[in-house]
């Protein structure tokens, strides 16, 4: 039946939700002869790929059926749910690859997102709905105090990903500049300013290091870094900007980069318990150039500047032995 096919040689189930009422089922397996076949090559003896494609979609197909009925018992009759199957080198999906996020901000925007299958988004929506608003919160801020003449600044973004932020971001400035090196988020990106209607974005892609000509003019810049923060050369490109804003999954890197930048003080900290009942901490920080910055007291500086992320780590070990102790 469908439930051997779906079944033969299953690895993992990963699962993706969003708040806008969708479930992306993603059907990881494994093949030892996927090893050594080229991306889309047929294996030897394999019968005709089409045939074998429909065969699993068709399997798949039920499965999702199935997932759909259990759905409407409990409730839920407008969910949508699609079925992916992933080896190596090879994807299957029954319709879709991929889900569609809304998040509603207390401005009144609503914001749209297409999330693919296997490239990052946040997985606790709710909780990003908070960071989405703390950075609209901060990049109105850096507007007011640096607008001249009425004309609003611009802001480079660097990891943009799929552009999360850059589209929550975008209405506050004359121009943004995204910066992303992935080729699916980047194109997850360009459709997400397509489906929210923005124009004022110019997304490019390469690595962050090489983004220094892309900082000619902006006012401000916005990093979001994988865990192990940001590069040298990265650094030395942020390190030039008076505003920054730093979103970051890892406390320890963003205190060893704040330590780095010791010409910029905290001026606003938030925490995000993305993932709780773990000792993992979202931190959002921005930092402003301080007044003593080329004085004689540089170590001064460093050491209030890593100060929102010692707190963070605090925080986060508070959270931890409060959840232990219950």
């Amino acid at each position: 039946g469908w439930g051997r096919v779906v079944g033969g040689g299953l690895r993992a189930v990963q699962l993706q939700s969003t708040l806008s009422g969708e479930l992306l089922v993603c059907l990881v397996y494994f093949d030892e002869r996927l090893k050594t076949v080229k991306r889309g090559a047929r294996l030897p003896g394999e019968q005709d790929d089409a045939a074998a494609s429909d065969f699993w979609t068709e399997a798949a197909r039920m499965l999702r059926s199935r997932l759909l009925e259990a759905l409407e018992a409990v409730g839920l009759p407008e969910a949508k749910v699609d079925v992916v199957g992933r080896w190596k080198r090879r994807r299957l999906a029954v319709e879709r690859a991929f889900v569609t996020e809304r998040f509603e901000l207390s401005d009144g925007r609503v914001l749209t997102y297409v999330q693919p299958e296997g490239q990052f988004s946040n997985p606790n929506a709710a909780c990003e709905v908070q960071c989405l608003e703390w950075l609209s919160s901060q990049a109105r801020a850096i507007c007011l105090e640096q607008e001249s003449g009425g004309a609003a600044p611009r802001l480079l973004e660097l990891h943009c990903g799929g552009g999360c932020n850059t589209v929550a971001l975008a209405p506050f400035f004359a121009e943004l500049v995204a910066v992303e090196i992935n080729r699916t988020l980047a194109e997850a990106a360009e459709e997400n300013l397509e489906a929210n209607g923005i124009s004022n974005v110019r997304l490019v892609r390469c690595p962050c290091a090489e983004a220094r000509v892309l900082s000619n003019g902006a006012a401000a810049v916005l990093v979001d870094p994988p865990r192990a923060g940001l590069d040298d050369e990265t650094l030395d490109i942020v390190s030039n900007f008076d505003d920054i804003l730093y979103i970051s999954c890892n406390p320890d890197a963003l205190c060893r980069d704040l330590l780095m930048l010791a010409d910029h003080q905290a001026v606003s900290l938030a925490i995000f318990d993305m993932f709780p009942y773990t000792t993992h901490a979202e931190c959002a920080v921005r930092i402003r150039r301080r007044q003593c910055a080329g004085s004689h007291m540089p170590s001064a500086c460093a050491v209030q500047a890593a100060a929102a992320a010692a707190a963070a780590l605090v925080v986060g070990a508070l959270l931890v032995g409060r959840r232990q102790a219950r």
